[in-house]
């Protein structure tokens, strides 16, 4: 019964406003007069009645689209088997475990899966805390996230999925060349393109350089160098 009249009166309420009628008169011919009037904030139960009605109403349905959402959102979160059931998501987790740091293109191609398709289970695979991503530049490299590597490591994978970086770091370790011109000759690449690169690993703490007179050289970092032996020694394999 209490249902029923409030329904009523929201009923009539709106029929009146949408009835009442409006005479617009133009502002020039009446310009206003006295000290201007500053407008104060006004409770709730000030609110005309027609509007506490509709604020009411909506109440309920509100409560109910946000506990949807909740739901919704805490059923996506699935265990480890559930996660990896689906096979082109299982795909893209292991490609992203055997090559750590690769980023988006790349593991389009390496599982032959469109794009689309590729973002949503790498939404659904970050939601559930499997992957980590890390952003060099816009660009996101994928990770498996558990506490596999840590954030300088993340780093160094990310470079060493650039074949040409690769190849100086692997040239810097065995120790054959440290200047500029002398890493250009031995990977093949102009002495411009060797500062480009090397000015990014000096950057993420990967390089170090000294320089004696004129001549920069360059070397790994004590704390990587085992990381990157490692991984370049798998590379090779």
């Amino acid at each position: 019964m209490r249902r029923q009249t409030l329904l009523l009166l929201l009923a009539f309420a709106l029929v009146r406003a949408v009835s009442a009628g409006y005479t617009v008169d133009p502002g020039y011919l009446n310009p206003p007069s006295g000290l201007p009037i500053t407008p104060r904030e006004i409770s709730f139960l000030e609110l005309p009645l027609w509007i506490l009605l509709i604020e009411l109403c909506t109440l309920p349905l509100e409560a109910f689209t946000g506990f949807w959402t909740w739901i919704s959102l805490r059923c996506r979160r699935l265990n480890r088997e559930e996660l990896l059931d689906n096979s082109v998501r299982s795909d893209i987790f292991d490609s992203i475990r055997k090559m750590p740091g690769i980023h988006l293109r790349a593991l389009s191609a390496a599982t032959d899966t469109p794009m689309s398709t590729l973002r949503y289970h790498l939404g659904v695979l970050q939601e559930n805390h499997t992957i980590t991503t890390l952003n060099d530049g816009g660009h996101l490299h994928f990770y498996e996230n558990s506490g596999t590597y840590t954030a300088a490591q993340q780093t160094v994978l990310r470079h060493l999925r650039n074949e040409t970086t690769r190849a100086i770091l692997g040239e810097l370790l065995r120790g054959h060349a440290s200047s500029r011109q002398e890493i250009a000759d031995a990977v093949g690449v102009s002495a411009p393109a060797v500062s480009w690169h090397m000015k990014r690993l000096v950057e993420d703490h990967i390089v170090q350089q000294e320089k004696t007179g004129r001549t920069v050289n360059y070397e790994i970092r004590d704390d990587v160098a085992a990381d990157i032996t490692a991984w370049l020694g798998k590379k090779e394999t």
